[in-house]
């Protein structure tokens, strides 16, 4: 995160000092944007191992946003941003091999039920910094809801005496979330404008877990979980202004 503020910080000086001798005009008041891409997440949320309790199994996925600014003038506006994010599993073999191990059974199969994701309702200022009549560097930092789901799965154990079926339900609450980054905006047309962006996203929201046909043998279970929901969103975009 540190290193993310730094480069934000080191373009935006940057830029500004060039853009002071760039005269540009704002093209319409208000812009929506359609962006998809792909969210990489971070930190314990995307780490894969059945030891370690704040394990996530997250790994990348895709991500896809509207966006909305209104601006003030030619250089600050307020963004407003709906964006949703899924990512798929890492680590479930690890899931397999330790629930096997744990509980002492012959075989363990695992299905998840779902995936983890999140939606977001975000909003906060946007700071543009013109480069030439066409390309523009955009700076913002939002803040809002997130809802975010812990996927589940289902462990099936398989032994000469018995066979059954434990489930990990899956897990949605809503937190806090922030979101910061840069992007930047090259106009085709007086009205249509491609994008770039780059955002660091971060929430902590606390899930109550819950399980089906647990018992004391059957291995790694976690009543809550209150890790960082933290990534890189990456995306491209086509943008309107009006």
């Amino acid at each position: 995160m540190k290193k993310i503020i730094i480069a934000v910080s080191v373009l935006f000086a940057s830029t500004s000092l060039f853009a002071q001798k760039t005269k540009t005009s704002i093209i319409g008041n208000n812009e929506i944007s359609i962006n998809a891409g792909v969210g990489s997440p971070s930190g314990n949320f995307a780490k894969g191992d059945y030891a370690d309790d704040k394990s996530g199994y997250a790994k990348a996925g895709f991500h896809i946003n509207l966006s909305g600014i209104h601006n003030f003038n030619k250089n600050w506006g307020i963004n407003v941003v709906i964006g949703y994010t899924q990512f798929d599993a890492k680590g479930l073999q690890s899931l397999v091999d330790g629930y096997k191990e744990d509980s002492g059974t012959d075989s363990t199969t695992l299905n998840t039920t779902n995936k983890s994701s999140s939606f977001s309702v975000l909003v906060g200022p946007v700071y543009k910094i013109p480069v030439c009549s066409k390309f523009s560097i955009h700076l913002r930092a939002l803040g809002g809801y997130t809802n975010t789901t812990l996927a589940g799965f289902k462990v099936y154990y398989e032994d000469y005496l018995d066979n059954t079926v434990m489930t990990q339900k899956k897990a949605t609450t809503g937190s806090f979330g922030f979101q910061a980054g840069a992007g930047v905006n090259y106009n085709v047309t007086d009205n249509i404008s491609v994008l770039a962006n780059v955002d660091y996203f971060t929430s902590k929201p606390k899930f109550n877990i819950s399980y089906e046909n647990y018992n004391v043998n059957s291995g790694r279970k976690i009543d809550t979980y209150n890790e960082s929901i933290s990534g890189i969103n990456a995306t491209l975009g086509i943008g309107f202004s009006f």
